[in-house]
């Protein structure tokens, strides 16, 4: 459901981002209140998103060796996307909604076919991984058939914390939390929040067990990973 009043917290998050279309209604939109998505900033913004995003998609991988695709890729990612830390690489085809209500950490890992609604913001935690066709929805609309009638919708952000890895195919809803370390796995609809080093699946998605954080992991001698080099 909508709210009723802004959250400073999220408008807060949304300062110093690129591209954003700063008005009454996009205040109201990121907040999780009902607006109106086809004011002239909000439709600029995602038509300005449309263009880069095709940018982004058709970089001829024949043109570019290996090693600096990525940095050509990243370059427009600067553009598109909020925010996006270092080492991050998006396999197109990426389809995102404003881009600029994204907030992407470092080393993270995006597999073909990534689809994000940002109509709230999407923040994403350092070196979280994403199998092939994962859709990422802020937006939300009211069951109410006179709200659509009347053009309203509403979105809530999403929350992705460090370390994270979302199997394919997964579709994460609006307002949810998926805790650090967290895994969810293939197919999965996730509607509730999840915590940290839990994996998850299902529809809807549901914890099946717990996993050890990884300072765990690392003072565990016996842990097959723990002295690999990276």
């Amino acid at each position: 459901m909508a709210t009723t009043e802004k959250r400073p917290e999220i408008i807060e998050l949304a300062r110093g981002l690129t591209g954003i279309p700063w008005c009454e209604e996009y205040e109201k939109m990121i907040s999780g209140m009902m607006y109106n998505p086809t004011v002239p900033r909000l439709l600029e913004a995602r038509h300005r998103c449309r263009g880069l995003a095709a940018d982004f998609n058709q970089v001829d991988a024949k043109k570019h060796t290996y090693d600096k695709i990525g940095d050509v890729r990243m370059e427009i990612l600067k553009k598109l996307i909020g925010r996006v830390g270092e080492g991050t690489f998006i396999e197109p085809p990426f389809m995102p909604d404003y881009g600029c209500n994204m907030i992407i950490g470092k080393d993270c890992f995006f597999n073909w076919n990534m689809t994000v609604l940002d109509t709230s913001l999407v923040i994403i935690g350092d070196r979280v991984q994403f199998g092939p066709n994962v859709s990422i929805f802020s937006a939300g609309h009211d069951t109410s058939v006179l709200s659509r009638i009347k053009f309203v919708e509403f979105g809530h952000p999403v929350f992705i914390e460090d370390d994270c890895w979302i199997g394919g195919s997964v579709i994460i809803l609006p307002g949810v939390r998926i805790g650090k370390g967290s895994t969810v796995g293939a197919g999965s609809v996730v509607t509730k929040d999840i915590p940290p080093y839990s994996v998850a699946v299902g529809n809807p998605c549901k914890v099946r067990k717990t996993i050890p954080s990884v300072e765990e992991e690392e003072n565990d001698p016996n842990n097959p990973y723990r002295d690999l080099v990276r």
